[in-house]
């Protein structure tokens, strides 16, 4: 018997803005690392980093050892190598529009909306949000849409932070 090659159905909502609709566990979450932001100090990630059973992930692909330090991981993504960039770009991630990403039994929240729903910027405002969410080491290189690869943050509907990684 050949095994099933069926993939779950993936529906993206429209943009919502509206944090209140987050189940309570994405919400707790979104504020820890907003208030970890709020320190300027890479170090007060560890909090929601360690929330989890399972660390999230900072980079596809990557070849990272077992063990290795979330934080040391993220002051090496970051331009200024202290993690300020990250924190910057966390913020500036979680405080745009998200939307509800549902396969198969699965919900989960990702910020920005645009990194799933890609629309030109409307205005000199959106522009500029959509640039705070890419790193500097990302502002030449773009997807293979052509455009900009933007950080975004998944969480899963249960609270667990799954990844923070450009849009590559």
């Amino acid at each position: 018997m050949k095994p099933s090659t069926k993939q779950a159905v993936e529906t993206i909502s429209e943009p919502m803005r509206d944090v209140e609709t987050l189940p309570a566990p994405v919400r707790a979450l979104r504020d820890k690392i907003l208030a970890a932001c709020d320190t300027g100090d890479i170090e007060a990630l560890r909090i929601p980093i360690d929330w989890n059973e399972v660390r999230p992930l900072f980079e596809r692909g990557a070849r990272r050892p077992a063990g290795a330090d979330p934080i040391e991981t993220l002051k090496s993504l970051s331009f200024d190598r202290a993690g300020r960039e990250i924190l910057s770009l966390a913020r500036a991630v979680l405080t745009q529009p998200f939307v509800r990403v549902k396969r198969g039994p699965f919900e989960s929240y990702e910020w920005p909306a645009y990194a799933r729903r890609p629309t030109p910027p409307a205005n000199e405002e959106e522009a500029r949000a959509l640039w705070a969410c890419v790193r500097f080491a990302d502002l030449a290189p773009s997807d293979a849409q052509g455009r900009p690869k933007v950080m975004r943050i998944g969480v899963g509907a249960d609270g667990v932070w799954h990844y923070f990684w450009n849009a590559d």
